[in-house]
């Protein structure tokens, strides 16, 4: 089992199945190839030429709808030459398996994949159908993966629970102890495309509408918004279970008052810190300007792309409205490039309560917390059809490791991998029989 997990993810992130293009059917022919020697039975879906989806099945008795382990096949593209090693080579160096999608998720895709194999081999009686899912274009919006599958067919992907990315164990942001993580929400994507109009002219003879000067003025006024804070239910469990290590949280962890949180985030300075910002506030980040082509032209037309995103239980209507109040620009168009409200799963039902005690037994001593995922994934669709949905992925992975995620040198331990993969196991039995 060791061996066999290292050696599939190295051979799972050889195949470059970066997005764009996808290219996603590699990446579903080495699946194939490692049910048909297991007999297990599949089927793949394909969207469009090459964007291929595929879901493998192990029948259990019961009532009880399947459990879906879903990951996503795509990677975001990697520079090589920004990288000290081949980001599509997967080899172990000083013993990290090395790679894009080290982390963002074909090491969670081998775990599933080693979970399922596992009770395949066992013969295992479970109480449930076992569902392996592994997706296409998570990465640019899942057009051609978890939103096609669900529409074209939906009676193929009913379900009880699905456990997706989301959660980590991170060591290194708690002294002396790792923090467990599981995370039943996610804030929701809103992306936007400003488009400004404006009078070309030479640019030795400036006017004050030039769209790309109306454009900038308008989205600075925009950035300097401050969104108020929000504390979410996932939000407050996180701060209440951290409170013990972190000593500044001691007068909430004591009245357990959303006032009283916010006003030690506050007056500590918390803020300033980009990850407790996003969980306790709608965000706002300028990605993209284009205008003109020439120095001394003034162009007729500017465009910014810009990527908010939602808490949950924040409403998009009210959200564009805010944006259109401080870009303060009736000329402004905006369009939608995507948008989803947040979303979240309870954390009272008896799954979470069994990943939760799972990890405790893994990982003794550990804190465990729920974690508002800052990202979208293919989650908040499954969530919006009234699905239980989870992000949850066992393997220790250095806090400062975790920028690697559409970053640079993206590793993850050969430990960390073997560890998460027996965490991975254990729970889907406790799940499943």
């Amino acid at each position: 089992m060791n061996n066999e997990a290292v050696e599939l993810l190295g051979r799972y992130i050889r195949l470059n199945t970066s997005n764009p293009p996808g290219n996603e059917y590699l990446a579903s022919e080495f699946f194939k190839r490692i049910f048909n020697t297991a007999g297990i039975q599949y089927k793949t879906y394909e969207s469009k030429p090459g964007r291929v989806s595929i879901r493998a099945e192990l029948k259990g008795s019961g009532p009880e709808n399947p459990l879906i382990l879903l990951h996503h096949m795509d990677v975001i593209t990697a520079n090589s030459d920004e990288w000290s090693f081949d980001p599509f080579g997967g080899g172990v160096i000083d013993g990290y398996i090395c790679g894009r999608g080290a982390l963002d998720t074909k090491s969670l895709g081998i775990m599933q994949l080693l979970a399922m194999l596992e009770v395949k081999k066992k013969a295992l009686q479970i109480n449930r159908d076992l569902v392996f899912l592994a997706t296409a274009d998570e990465e640019s919006g899942s057009d051609c993966g978890v939103e096609y599958l669900l529409r074209e067919f939906p009676d193929e992907f009913r379900a009880s629970l699905v456990l997706n990315e989301g959660g980590y164990v991170a060591s290194g942001l708690v002294p002396d102890r790792l923090l467990a993580m599981v995370s039943p929400g996610e804030k929701g994507p809103c992306w936007l495309k400003l488009k400004r109009k404006g009078i070309p002219g030479h640019g030795s003879t400036p006017h004050d509408d030039n769209p790309l000067e109306r454009l900038t003025q308008a989205v600075n006024r925009l950035l300097a918004y401050e969104a108020p804070l929000h504390v979410t239910p996932i939000a407050a469990e996180y701060f209440k279970q951290m409170a013990p290590v972190w000593d500044f949280l001691e007068p909430y962890a004591e009245d357990g008052q959303e006032q009283t949180l916010l006003a030690i985030i506050a007056d500590n300075g918390q803020l300033a810190g980009p990850q407790i910002n996003a969980m306790l506030k709608n965000t706002v980040s300028l990605n993209s300007l284009h205008s003109g082509n020439k120095v001394n032209v003034i162009p007729s037309y500017a465009e910014a792309e810009v990527d908010t995103r939602l808490l949950p239980g924040q409403n998009m209507e009210q959200w564009v409205e805010i944006i259109k109040k401080h870009l303060a620009d009736d000329e402004i168009q905006i369009e939608f490039i995507m948008k989803g409200e947040g979303n979240a799963s309870g954390t009272d039902s008896d799954s979470y309560a069994i990943i939760q005690r799972a990890l405790l037994d893994h990982y003794p001593g550990a804190i465990s917390a729920p974690y508002l995922m800052l990202g979208a994934t293919d989650s908040r669709f499954f969530r919006a059809k009234g699905i239980l949905a989870y992000g949850f992925c066992p393997a220790v992975v250095p806090n400062d490791h975790l920028k690697s995620i559409h970053g640079i040198d993206e590793k993850i331990g050969v430990d960390s991998l073997l560890k998460g993969t027996d965490v991975y196991i254990d729970v889907i039995k406790r799940l499943c029989t």
